[in-house]
């Protein structure tokens, strides 16, 4: 990691699960890391456990509105000089049937889901674009967006549709940073089911059976792709819990 000691990441969704837990890593790395949620009072208690050499700074911002995005990039370019490491991890998942779910239900699903990732990909490339140096986009996506899994009560909502979304998208943005020749990497990581405050939206006697993922599993692929060769793209990750049991 000390090619990004000192270096300025994004954190979207930063108050609780796996933006939270990338949150903290990232600092204690030596980053500077600015979380965004709705929720700043969680970020800024964050910021108190940092042990490493880096920051956190803790910005309230709801993702669906553009505005409130648009001045927060700004206030990081005023600030600290722009973003290099973007992780694109705050979602809403509606649990509902798409044939009972309401219009509002849709747009809330693909207005934070989909168009916030596109409009933080977007300023986010704007800065590594200006800063010259390496970058790094990861979007937090979900199994959901690559696979449906058979269950007896498919109450997904429009939530797969919006994962299968960033799916394409990621491939899209990574053939743009190609074509403009930029120095900036990105990753979709496609994460099963984690242990969240997210999953608290299934029937609890479902979410208790199937295995989970913690937090941690999501956060140290993040921080191996960091590690990686500057000459070496990492594409995809899809981060299943085993179904093996653990030895004792």
């Amino acid at each position: 990691m000390d090619k990004w000691i000192g270096k300025v990441a994004l954190v979207t969704g930063a108050s609780s699960g796996i933006g939270q837990d990338a949150a903290l890593a990232l600092a204690n790395a030596g980053m500077v890391v600015v979380g965004i949620a709705r929720r700043v009072e969680l970020i800024e208690d964050l910021g108190t456990k940092v042990t490493g050499c880096g920051k956190i700074y803790a910005r309230r911002c709801d993702v669906a509105n553009e505005d409130a995005i648009l001045q927060t990039f700004g206030w990081i370019r005023k600030e600290l000089g722009g973003v290099d490491v973007l992780v694109s991890n705050a979602g809403v998942f509606l649990c509902n049937f798409v044939t009972q779910s309401t219009t509002s239900d849709f747009r809330d699903t693909f207005d934070v889901n989909v168009v916030a990732t596109c409009i933080c990909i977007r300023e986010a490339v704007k800065d590594m674009k200006e800063r010259g140096g390496p970058g790094y986009i990861f979007i937090i996506n979900s199994i959901l967006g690559k696979r449906i899994p058979d269950v007896s009560v498919p109450m997904f909502g429009a939530y797969p549709a919006s994962k299968y979304a960033l799916t394409g998208l990621a491939e899209v943005v990574r053939k743009e940073l190609i074509y403009f020749q930029l120095p900036v990497r990105l990753t979709s990581i496609h994460p099963g089911m984690v242990q969240t405050d997210m999953i608290k939206v299934f029937d609890s006697s479902l979410a208790q059976r199937l295995p989970k993922l913690q937090v941690g599993d999501i956060t140290s692929n993040i921080l191996h792709c960091l590690t990686s060769p500057l000459d070496v793209q990492i594409d995809d990750i899809t981060v299943m819990p085993s179904m093996v049991p653990s030895a004792q």
